[in-house]
């Protein structure tokens, strides 16, 4: 897979990739000297474009360097792509990066060789990476999965590799079709070698993914190119799918107070008197509805999303803090309150919960009550029965 930098691109539009340095003013472009007044101003505006290559990248999206992406890739909103000087990040074909990951390449520290760069951070072809995910100075394989909130520093995943939510991984290499558990920590090769074999289940729900994220490529780009920056941006409904023929506009009680750059889509009903916070994303694009009660207090990078089919419906008196990933099939009572980092997925929540900094909670039943400590990974159901209540 043959990576354009920005010159050649300049020069020669690729077959397979097209640096990024001209979506939405990341490219590193001649700057133009406006001589109109004393102070002699110099702009920082480039051409910008949301749609390059059949593939969709969020105006909401913050990009620096050198970056080139492949065909029918879809970004979401709030993810930082930063390759520091004299780094790449590269993107293959048919990936999609959900919101608020960080995908960034340093260049003053380890890295794996990879085509795309001496130091450089890669996703291959047909990669999916999920929410709130870091991925820093890594080579990531083809038909790969890395899941919510998961951590990879000078990591390789070999071609296959399936990454569960909340998995950190440093300076290892994770072999073909390896399946890492949620909350492993992999800081050795050892411990790298010993992974089991992904399942026929896994690799089916990866087929899932890169679907939808095809379509929502395709889709984002057509509601893109016929209404414009403000149908992709803020509130607004989602993009017409195979699912979801006739989108509906999110729904915001009284006084709901956004700030800035939060992205609210579709079938979304937010109760009256919330608060959201900085570049929180609540897309009712896949799964619908999303349904947040009155007095919601959601703060900054939080994601609220649904796989295709299942829904979000969440009590009254939402607290979270920064950083939550709240991903349906998903039903929560009153009064929760989840601190920093934390993972809420596939579950059902009762009345009066507590989910400490960093918990992961999949796949469980937490009756009224609970209280989740810290860092704790929850992921059976008598892991949770055994869980103090107040």
């Amino acid at each position: 897979m043959k990576f354009v930098s920005i010159n050649q691109r300049l020069k020669k539009l690729p077959q397979s990739f097209l640096s990024v340095g001209s979506i939405l003013g990341i490219v590193l472009v001649a700057a133009v000297t406006l001589a109109a007044t004393p102070s002699s101003l110099t702009s920082l505006f480039r051409p910008t474009s949301v749609v390059v290559n059949s593939s969709f990248i969020s105006p909401l999206v913050e990009l620096f360097g050198n970056v080139a992406v492949g065909k029918r890739v879809f970004v979401a909103g709030n993810t930082v792509l930063r390759a520091d000087p004299d780094t790449h990040i590269c993107i293959g074909n048919e990936t999609n990066l959900q919101d608020n990951i960080l995908f960034i390449a340093r260049r003053r520290t380890p890295a794996p060789t990879s085509a795309c760069g001496r130091r450089s951070s890669s996703a291959g072809n047909q990669v999916s990476i999920a929410h709130q995910a870091s991925i820093e100075n890594s080579k990531i394989g083809n038909f790969t999965f890395i899941g919510f909130n998961a951590r990879l520093q000078n990591t390789i995943l070999e071609d296959g590799a399936f990454v569960l939510h909340g998995a950190k991984l440093t300076n290892v290499r994770i072999g073909k079709n390896r399946l890492v558990p949620i909350g492993a920590v992999v800081t050795t090769q050892a411990q790298a070698d010993a992974l089991p074999l992904k399942t026929a289940d896994n690799a089916e729900f990866q087929r899932e993914v890169l679907e939808v994220n095809e379509e929502f490529a395709e889709h984002y780009s057509e509601l893109y190119r016929s209404q414009g920056f403000d149908a992709v941006t803020g509130i607004s409904p989602a993009p017409r799918t195979s699912w979801n023929p006739k989108p509906v506009r999110p729904t915001l009680g009284q006084n709901v107070q956004i700030d800035q750059f939060v992205r609210i889509v579709g079938d979304v009903r937010l109760g009256r008197n919330s608060v959201v916070g900085q570049r929180t994303s609540i897309r009712a694009d896949e799964g619908s509805p999303i349904i947040i009660g009155e007095n919601a207090a959601i703060e900054d990078r939080v994601t609220f999303h649904a796989l295709k089919g299942t829904s979000i419906r969440i009590g009254r008196n939402l607290n979270t803090d920064d950083n939550v990933v709240f991903h349906g099939p998903l039903e929560v009572g009153d009064n929760l309150a989840i601190a920093d980092d934390a993972i809420l997925f596939r579950s059902q929540v009762g009345n009066n919960v507590t989910i400490g900094t960093g918990a992961i909670v999949v796949g469980v039943t937490l009756r009224d009550g609970t209280q989740v400590p810290p860092q704790a990974v929850i992921t059976a159901q008598h892991q949770a029965d055994a869980l103090k209540t107040n």
